[in-house]
């Protein structure tokens, strides 16, 4: 968020800032709904601890790879930006 909120002028830093937090309170409401889907997709009609179980490693291994794959968009930009300085 400071990196972020140094590119813009000082006079929009408080708009800059509500902006990220509105951002980062959707991007987790999506994940957490995004989760409870494939829990609950799991489960298909019965509610068993087995099915819970499966569901949970399911959205963890999804949530694992969107991690890897927001970790290497990371590093690709951060690294391209600080290379041209």
């Amino acid at each position: 968020m400071t990196d972020t909120l140094a590119v813009i002028d000082e006079s929009k830093t408080t708009q800059g800032n509500a902006i990220l937090n509105t951002a980062q309170q959707f991007a987790g409401a999506v994940g957490t709904s995004i989760t409870s889907a494939i829990v609950a997709s799991s489960q298909k009609g019965t509610k068993s601890a087995d099915l819970t179980r499966i569901g949970t490693q399911h959205a963890y291994i999804f949530l694992l790879c969107l991690v890897i794959l927001i970790m290497a968009l990371f590093i690709k930009y951060v690294g391209r930006r600080t290379a041209t300085k």
